[in-house]
């Protein structure tokens, strides 16, 4: 294919070893414009690593940085010759499968996510050989079924989506889908006390995320049924917090040295504004 051939022979990400986002971004017209004329579906796979800030926090970003390099090799060598894995940013990656409709991608993505969940990592933690185990959560989508130029967006949804129901998975982007399931459940975390309750509905009020939806920090939590609410001072991200409420169901509720952490059902169709939200309070800020 004039320009682009598989595996890509270019200079790579020094962290992954995988082509960089610029790349992708100039390789991906190329490819939609080789398939379009014969009629040939081109497939994405949008993949995030799942809690991967637990493995920065806890070990440090050395180790955080073994755990990306050994899940881009996997995805890389599942993909060889058939398309290429581009390092998206931070610890997402993208496939591009030539010639792939999205249940043939769905079949590819699954076979990553087996691969990765069943290897292991030797990393040394404070002298000592510790083995680490790693998910991640995929999402697919192919041009048979969506247009070229919505494509990464669409896997990039159905990567929420996978998060949404408890990551490790891989999710096929449906058009006209509906309704996934009637509620989701969102990890919390709020950083001070509060006397909410499980069990009870509540509003968060200021929250934010730094990529995983499934996963929030809130700074103010109201509680309706008896019109109270909790402050937290806490630092928040360069693009501040999204001040749109969501409504939902409190459980699981641990507190932990001065912090709140629980289980948040909300309605499925939420994940997908509190998405735009993010987008909005991110675009507001660049």
């Amino acid at each position: 294919m004039q320009g682009v051939s598989f595996p890509r022979m270019v200079e790579l990400d020094a962290v992954t070893g995988l082509p960089p986002r610029k790349m992708l971004d100039k390789d991906l017209p190329v490819l939609l414009r080789a398939m379009g004329p014969p009629g040939l579906p081109m497939c994405a796979i949008m993949i995030d690593i799942d809690h991967f800030k637990r493995f920065n926090d806890k070990y440090g970003h050395k180790i955080g940085d073994l755990v990306l390099r050994h899940v881009s090799s996997i995805i890389r060598k599942s993909v060889k010759f058939r398309g290429e894995a581009y390092r998206y940013g931070g610890e997402e990656i993208t496939v591009l499968l030539l010639n792939t409709t999205g249940a043939e991608g769905l079949v590819t993505a699954q076979r990553i996510c087996s691969a990765v969940g069943n290897s292991e990592i030797v990393a040394m933690v404070k002298g000592k050989e510790e083995l680490l185990n790693v998910r991640i959560s995929l999402g697919v989508a192919s041009t048979d079924t969506v247009a070229g130029s919505e494509v990464l967006v669409c896997a990039d949804q159905s990567v929420y989506k996978a998060k949404s129901f408890g990551r490790n998975q891989a999710v096929l982007f449906k058009k006209n889908a509906g309704r996934f399931y009637a509620t989701t459940t969102i990890d919390v975390h709020f950083p001070g006390t509060t006397s909410i309750i499980g069990g009870t509905y509540i509003l968060l009020k200021k929250w934010f995320s730094r990529g995983d939806i499934s996963e929030i920090e809130a700074r103010v939590i109201k509680d309706p049924n008896n019109d109270t609410a909790d402050f937290a001072e806490a630092p928040v991200p360069f693009f501040g917090v999204v001040e749109a409420e969501i409504r939902g169901k409190v459980s699981a509720i641990e507190r932990h040295k001065g912090h709140t952490y629980f289980k948040f059902e909300v309605k499925s169709e939420i994940i997908d504004l509190m998405f735009k939200y993010i987008q909005d309070a991110n675009n507001a800020n660049n």
